[in-house]
C-alpha cells in the first residue's frame, strides 16, 4: 500500500501561529522588563530617600555640635570701625556654630555699612572665623543736603561727619561745570604733593574746583591761597614751585597772600597789589 502523504498545514495558519508565539514572547519579555525597571526605580528612590534622611540628620548633628562652636573671630583691615561695630553689623557672636554661619549673608550685611568698600569672610575650622575688611578712606569734607559729609579722594560721599572718630579734613567744594575734574582729582593732587610745595594738600583748610581758578587751595598754616590751572597742569605746578622757591630765597614769601599759576604764567598777590612773577 502506498504510503499516505502527510498533509501540511496551510501557510496562513503557520504564519498566524508564529505571530502569536512572537507576540506572547514580546509581551512576556516586556512585562518582565517593566517589572524589573519598576523594582529598580523603587529601590533607587528608597536608597536616595534613606541617604537624604541620613545626611539631614548628620547635618543637624554637626551644626548643633559644640565642637564647631565659634571661639575666635579675627577681624583685620578695619580702621574706623571697631571690632564691636563689625560684630554688630554682621550679627555675629561667639558660641554660634561655624558651619551654620551663612558667609554670604555676613558679607552682605557688612557691605551695607557706608565705610566698607570690600569684605571677605572665611571659615577656619573647627571654630574660627576670619573677617578681612577694606574700608573707604575719607579724604575731604563736602556739603550734601545741608549737612557735612566725609568724601573719598574722588569726592564720593561716604557718611555724615559726627563726633564718632572725628577727623578734620580739607573742605572740598565743586563749582557747577567742574564735576568732570573729580575723576582726575586724585592724580592731580598726587602730582602736586610730589612736587616741592612747602606743605601738603592734606593740610589745606579747603580746596575748590572752579572754572576760573582750576584747583584752588587755602593753606591756613602759611596763610596763603594757591591756584593752579588744570590745562597744562604739570607745567603750571613747576612754575608755581619755582616761584615759591624764588620768593623764599628773597625772603618775600611771608608777605604773599595768593599765587596763581595758569597758562605758563604766574601771578603773585601780596595783599596790596597783584603782579606777574619775575
Amino acid at each position: 500500500m502506498a504510503a499516505r502523504r502527510q498533509k501540511k498545514a496551510p501557510y496562513s495558519l503557520v504564519k498566524k501561529s508564529y505571530r502569536r508565539l512572537l507576540s506572547d514572547f514580546i509581551h512576556a519579555k516586556g512585562t518582565s522588563l517593566l517589572l524589573s525597571w519598576a523594582i529598580t526605580l523603587f529601590t533607587g528612590s528608597t536608597f536616595i530617600v534613606i541617604i537624604s534622611i541620613g545626611l539631614l540628620f548628620s547635618y543637624r548633628s554637626i551644626t548643633n555640635s559644640t565642637f564647631f562652636a565659634v571661639q575666635k573671630i579675627q577681624i583685620s583691615g578695619n580702621v574706623r570701625l571697631e571690632q564691636e561695630d563689625v560684630l554688630n553689623l554682621a550679627h555675629l557672636k561667639n558660641g554660634e556654630n561655624s558651619l551654620a554661619v551663612n558667609i554670604s549673608d555676613i558679607e552682605y550685611k557688612l557691605l551695607r555699612s557706608p565705610w566698607v568698600e570690600n569684605v571677605s569672610v572665611k571659615r577656619q575650622l573647627p571654630g574660627n572665623l576670619a573677617i578681612t575688611i577694606e574700608e573707604r578712606k575719607p579724604r575731604y569734607w563736602m556739603r550734601q543736603d545741608n549737612r557735612i559729609v566725609y568724601a573719598d579722594e574722588k569726592g564720593n560721599p561716604i557718611d555724615y561727619v559726627g563726633t564718632y572718630k572725628f577727623a578734620s579734613l580739607p573742605f572740598l567744594s565743586v563749582e557747577a561745570g567742574t564735576e568732570y575734574l573729580l575723576q582726575r582729582l586724585p592724580q592731580l593732587v598726587a602730582e602736586l604733593d610730589s612736587s616741592r610745595l612747602p606743605v601738603s594738600s592734606q593740610k589745606a583748610a579747603w580746596i575748590k574746583l572752579s572754572l576760573s581758578g582750576g584747583i584752588t587751595m587755602f593753606l591756613e598754616s602759611e596763610n596763603i591761597m594757591l591756584s593752579i590751572g588744570v590745562e597744562n597742569w604739570s607745567s603750571n605746578v613747576r612754575h608755581l614751585v619755582a616761584t615759591i622757591d624764588d620768593l623764599k630765597r628773597r625772603s618775600e614769601f611771608a608777605n604773599v597772600r595768593s599765587i596763581k599759576a595758569e597758562d605758563k604764567n604766574v601771578w603773585v598777590n601780596t595783599g596790596i597789589t597783584s603782579k606777574p612773577a619775575s
